[in-house]
């Protein structure tokens, strides 16, 4: 493969006006493809769950008013004139939105919302007197201005078997409360934010009329805008603070000016592709993937860095792209591989994430191959060293060397000895909430209990099909279409019941259990299928098992490491920071190969080539650690613990990186000289 990449490399150099046009081309078809992409928040596209799944998490979400803003208003005495505000603002409110789109998903899952009091008198519900005067009220609640939202419910429902009102907790001498149920879901956050804004500005209008009253609202999806700001802001702040960090290093290491632009223009290319490639995948993506996408530039950021540094030790651009292609191209291999372990997992966004990575390192080192070389020049790259005070000298096993394996044996002694849960699957951990809303939120969920279980799922289903076994559903339509006709109602007018009660089928429950079981398992997978695919792509690569476990051995031993150090300080992955089991195979396996084949250079050359390697080792993980452990800043939880994360795996990654591959190398070198 190096034959025909420098093959390629002298091509191009004979015609480079062919490669500037084709680069120019490509770019603009990548920006013309990229443009087009549209972007949502919703923190679903994470979770582990299918279309069966999502319908079952809309019921459950519905039954336990997720979707629900509550005011809550508390003063020392609460006068009249703030209550009937209270009651006031929902109306308001209400009538300014859609619900049908809503109220249909309720609609069609009915029996989940009758109450099991109903079923003692549901007979009475189908008689012709009852439906008679049911349909009265319905005429009269329609003809009633300002209550045309409530079609929907009419034509679902016309006999009002299910009350959606819901829990409602009990108001006291200090408190009262006034709800609202978005029709956005709890975890559209985009379109809940406006929603929300105007509903704080309600309680700030109320609050300057009843100034000696508390006003606030809470609810799930409060939250979650909430949370979605936090991000952005932390997001921001922590960019530029870490932007700052890596402008400085870089100009530090590359005094001269033009290398900057390079790495900038190598990244950008990848970063392009894999928004294109994303664009032929999808046209939606979560707006989440590209925020921890932005990750990747530390990785991506190794192939021009590597270039360029080597540049410095040799006299022409084609001996570099000779010395460095192998292990860039075998370094790219196992990354990608490692990456696209997410493409088959069941969430949108980790299968999103796996693709955008995948496409972007490639897009990186294709740009890396086959232009950087033409834009660097001959004569050396000036680089300013960064001296690693750290033991990895080949010819000799450093004590240094040895501590590193006692330490790793004891950690694993540790892990042994103190096992815990390796995976949070409990998003409550790393949602952000202020004190207040916290408790509030335990204040409700004392009273409510909203948590239901599959068996009272699955009991309600029963409720329903055992009475219409002794019923006869065709007879009580056509009693209501009688009626209906009677009362003046189109024909059509209750088609929706009628459909409901004809075709009901119980839907999937939702079992939170279940999602927390596919959360550990995406865990346990993604760390198998990495250390997998990354082992045989090493072998491959190499030709030689025992090279290939040279520079894997690092890896592993940094895995419990890392597990025996987060569990040391109370840390645990979690949906979000699960995504670094990635980032941490990516980056490492890159390091180790660099190091073994410095190693074999070195050993049939005779010629030092680790300085130059390590150089831009160190220069890489630095990068990674200023971008991503930077988040370790960050207020919100999700955020802080990449940080933490990042900061914990790219320190035990690069220590085991530079000293155990030269101690197995050596003890290779030992009972196998001939190789």
């Amino acid at each position: 493969m190096k034959s025909i990449l420098l093959h390629i490399y002298d091509s191009l150099s004979a015609r480079r006006r062919w490669l500037w046009t084709g680069l120019a081309v490509v770019v603009a078809a990548l920006i013309g493809m990229s443009v087009s992409l549209r972007y949502n928040e919703d923190i679903m596209d994470f979770l582990p769950v299918d279309d069966e799944d999502r319908e079952a998490l809309a019921l459950y979400q519905s039954q336990q008013s997720a979707s629900r803003l509550v005011l809550i208003v508390e003063g020392d005495s609460l006068r009249e004139e703030a209550i009937e505000a209270c009651e006031e603002v929902l109306p308001d409110l209400t009538t300014e939105i859609d619900l049908s789109e809503q109220l249909s998903g309720i609609y069609s899952q009915m029996p989940y919302f009758i109450a099991d009091s109903v079923y003692d008198r549901l007979d009475g519900y189908f008689s012709s007197e009852a439906v008679r005067a049911s349909l009265e009220r319905d005429k009269l609640i329609l003809s009633t201005p300002g209550t045309s939202f409530l079609a929907p419910v009419i034509q679902a429902d016309p006999l009002g078997l299910i009350n959606l009102s819901g829990f409602t907790p009990p108001s006291s001498a200090n408190r009262s409360y006034a709800f609202y149920q978005t029709p956005y879901g709890s975890t559209e956050t985009r379109r809940n934010a406006a929603l929300i804004d105007s509903l704080q500005t309600v309680a700030s209008e109320m609050q300057e009329l009843f100034p000696d009253l508390n006003l606030r609202w809470i609810g799930a999806p409060l939250i979650a805008v909430g949370n979605a700001r936090r991000i952005k802001l932390d997001t921001v702040l922590c960019i530029a603070l870490s932007l700052v960090l890596i402008i400085i290093l870089l100009v530090y290491a590359f005094p001269r000016r033009r290398d900057l632009w390079f790495i900038l223009m190598a990244v950008s290319f990848g970063w392009l592709t894999g928004m294109a490639v994303l664009r032929m995948v999808t046209p939606t993506i979560s707006a989440v993937v590209l925020g921890i996408g932005s990750v990747l530039i530390g990785i991506a950021v190794n192939y021009p860095l590597h270039l360029l540094v080597h540049q410095r030790y040799t006299s022409s651009v084609r001996q570099t792209l000779d010395e460095v292609l192998s292990p860039l191209v075998v370094g790219n291999i196992t990354t990608v591989g490692a990456f696209l372990t997410l493409i088959p997992l069941q969430a949108t966004a980790l299968k999103h994430l796996g693709i955008f990575a995948a496409s972007m390192l490639v897009g990186t080192i294709l740009f890396c191959i086959f232009v950087l070389p033409h834009l660097m020049s001959a004569e050396p790259t000036p680089v300013r060293e960064i001296r690693l005070p750290l033991p990895t000298n080949p010819k000799g096993i450093a004590a240094g060397q040895w501590v590193v394996v006692v330490l790793t044996l004891v950690a694993g002694a540790y892990l042994w000895l103190k096992p815990s849960e390796r995976f949070d699957a409990n998003l409550n951990h790393i949602n952000y909430m202020t004190p207040e809303q916290r408790a509030d939120l335990a204040y409700f969920d004392s009273i409510a209990n909203p948590q239901r279980e599959i068996s009272e799922h699955a009991y309600r289903a029963e409720l329903w099909q055992a009475y219409w076994q002794t019923h006869e559903i065709d007879s009580i339509i056509t009693c209501i279409q009688t009626e209906a006709a009677g009362a003046g109602f189109r024909p059509e007018a209750f088609t929706p019941f009628y459909d409901m009660l004809k075709s009901w089928l119980p839907v999937k429950a939702f079992d939170m259990r279940k999602l927390t079981q596919g959360l550990s398992d995406n865990f346990d997978y993604i760390g198998l299928c990495c250390s997998l695919i990354v082992l045989l792509f090493l072998w491959l690569s190499f030709r030689n098992l025992w090279l290939a476990l040279i520079a894997f051995v690092p890896m592993a031993l940094s895995w419990v490491w890392i597990l025996a150090t987060m569990q040391l300080l109370g840390l645990q992955f979690n949906i979000v920071n699960i995504i670094l089991a990635t980032f941490i195979f990516g980056q490492g396996d890159d390091y180790t190969i660099f190091i073994v084949e410095g190693l074999m250079y070195e050993h049939r050359t005779g010629k030092p080539i680790l300085p130059q390697y390590r150089q831009s080792i160190l220069l890489s993980a630095l990068i990674m650690l200023i971008g991503v452990g930077i988040l370790v800043l960050a207020v919100h939880p999700a955020m802080h613990s990449l940080g933490a994360v990042t900061l914990i795996g790219m320190l035990i990654v690069l220590l085991m990186a530079v000293t155990i591959p030269p101690l197995l190398f050596r003890l290779y070198v030992r009972f196998f000289p001939e190789k």
